[in-house]
């Protein structure tokens, strides 16, 4: 018997560690209409598992496979969903610019390139701190942190 859509839902925000109200904030939803669906009164819409699936890290077929969701809903679904936050996203991106710096050789230019990776991220961090609320988001943004401060130590005192 197909496990329904619901309890998967149920089963999946658990595990993430997420109440039925911050899983209702991340997908701009109530947390009664969250409530309706982990309880099957409800059938998610497309858009709703989309969004779904991409917080689970998961395709959209993936979220659904298995379960009582309808057939002919499912084969509308995008075969792909965005799976990283912005926080997430741009994590990604400072650590290749910081692997990119490790990359360059010692001397000027360096020092140069170094300085134009603080001056790009230190604002956006800085905004981000307003921004990002969540515990998750908020682990990443002390990761972020911690390696612009590496940063900024190596160009106060670069290796000898």
């Amino acid at each position: 018997m197909a496990e329904s859509i619901g309890k998967r839902i149920a089963y999946l925000r658990q595990k993430h560690g997420w109440t039925q109200q911050s899983l209702a904030n991340r997908l701009a939803m109530s947390r009664v209409a969250i409530s309706h669906i982990e309880m099957d009164l409800t059938i998610p819409s497309e858009r709703s598992i989309t969004l779904m699936a991409g917080l689970f890290k998961l395709t959209p077929p993936q979220l659904v496979e298995g379960t009582t969701y309808p057939r002919a809903k499912a084969e509308r679904l995008p075969e792909l969903t965005t799976i990283l936050t912005e926080p997430e996203h741009d994590l990604a991106l400072l650590e290749n610019d910081l692997e990119w710096l490790n990359s360059l050789e010692r001397g000027s230019s360096k020092h140069s390139r170094t300085r134009q990776v603080l001056e790009k991220w230190s604002p956006k961090l800085e905004e981000w701190n307003c921004k990002f609320q969540d515990a998750h988001e908020a682990e990443i943004l002390a990761k972020m942190r911690l390696l612009l401060q590496k940063l900024q130590e190596l160009l106060n005192h670069p290796p000898a």
